[in-house]
């Protein structure tokens, strides 16, 4: 059961839809997938969570039990056979955990995860700050995949999240490994996006660099407008982003 943070440290770069498209891609492969949702903003709950949950990540980390994990799974209405997708929902609470008071750090994500049984695969979107969510993130999983646009200001957030990445394998986690680097939102015709896409292929070198990017599409707004993967959005545009997702998550089982 590999369990994979998607982040980014900075906004605005489409890391929950990349969550999405994975969570997509892994139930039409047959998989049973878990979307915890860090975030509080709580964009991939307000997708998922077609159910009240009855308890939200907050809890959970709160309470790290088999009990409260339990309480707190929700199951998602995607109809998209032939697998399944659940969510460990955000909530308003979920806001405290995130401040870092410098004190050492002690995961609480990862114990409650050695009680989660049946699942595939498990995602978990994180807060797109550098903060105590995206350490419990990282100190739980097994890859880390950065998710950025070929922007300045998203170049700047791939170089924080490295360091990050880095300096939780060292300290709390030492199976977490990188997963790659996403290039979200490409325009093929932008001299600016060929230009950071370079930057970032010989700063952390091409083979971290997932292939091919994902291109900018109105099929992944379709889907998430309407509340369903983008597997389901027949439009040339859709069926290229969804073969794009297989082909992501292809690559990250056989590196996990």
């Amino acid at each position: 059961m590999p369990v994979i943070s998607v982040l980014s440290l900075k906004g605005g770069v489409g890391k929950t839809s990349v969550v999405l498209g994975l969570a997509g891609a892994a139930t039409v492969k047959g998989m049973a997938s878990l979307v915890i949702d860090l975030d509080p903003q709580g964009n991939a709950t307000s997708l998922l969570a077609t159910h009240e949950p009855a308890a939200s990540a907050a809890d959970v980390i709160a309470r790290p039990s088999k009990a409260s994990l339990e309480a707190a799974l929700t199951t998602c209405e995607w109809e998209v056979a032939p697998g399944e997708v659940d969510v460990l929902a955000s909530g308003p609470g979920l806001i405290k955990f995130d401040s870092w008071t410098g004190q050492a750090f002690k995961p609480r994500l990862a114990r409650a995860l050695e009680h989660l049984d049946g699942y595939d695969l498990v995602l978990i979107d994180c807060p797109p700050s550098l903060g105590a969510l995206t350490r419990e993130a990282l100190a739980a999983s097994d890859l880390a995949l950065v998710v950025t646009t070929p922007s300045y200001f998203g170049a700047q957030g791939v170089e924080r999240a490295m360091v990050e990445i880095e300096e939780i394998r060292k300290t709390v986690n030492r199976r977490l490994k990188l997963a790659g680097i996403v290039l979200n939102r490409v325009r093929s015709v932008a001299e600016e996006h060929q230009f950071r896409s370079h930057e970032l292929a010989q700063i952390y070198g091409r083979s971290t660099i997932l292939k091919p990017a994902l291109p900018e599409r109105i099929a992944v707004q379709q889907a998430e407008g309407f509340g369903q993967p983008v597997h389901l959005v027949r439009t040339a545009g859709g069926r290229e982003v969804a073969d794009i997702f297989d082909g992501y998550l292809a690559a990250l089982l056989r590196k996990s």
